[in-house]
């Protein structure tokens, strides 16, 4: 079951790893992203700690984290292709995966 944060979905996987992605309210307000400054994999993450930097259509914002835990995996299709995070669609609009 996802549940939001902010403009943050959250999703428990099997493997017990937490995918983030950007939900209804952040794609409504952010508009369409047009650059995305990914964390590294092996980031440390804090709940309320700023963790990714975007550039979109209504706003130039630094995001904060809805989760705590280390990024284990990275969306890198986000560089080359931004305008997946204005999908709807989760296997898409994934960020990151922490544990």
């Amino acid at each position: 079951m996802a549940t939001k944060n902010n403009y943050f979905w959250t999703k428990q996987a099997a493997d017990g790893t937490t995918r983030v992605g950007l939900n209804d309210q952040g794609r409504d307000d952010l508009g369409e992203v047009s650059f995305i400054d990914l964390p590294e994999v092996g980031t440390e993450l804090t709940k309320g700690g700023k963790f990714l930097s975007v550039e979109a259509e209504k706003a130039v914002t630094d995001l904060e984290s809805p989760v705590t835990g280390k990024i284990v995996k990275v969306n890198d299709k986000l560089v080359d292709s931004p305008e997946d995070l204005s999908s709807d669609d989760e296997r898409k609009n994934w960020i990151i995966a922490v544990k």
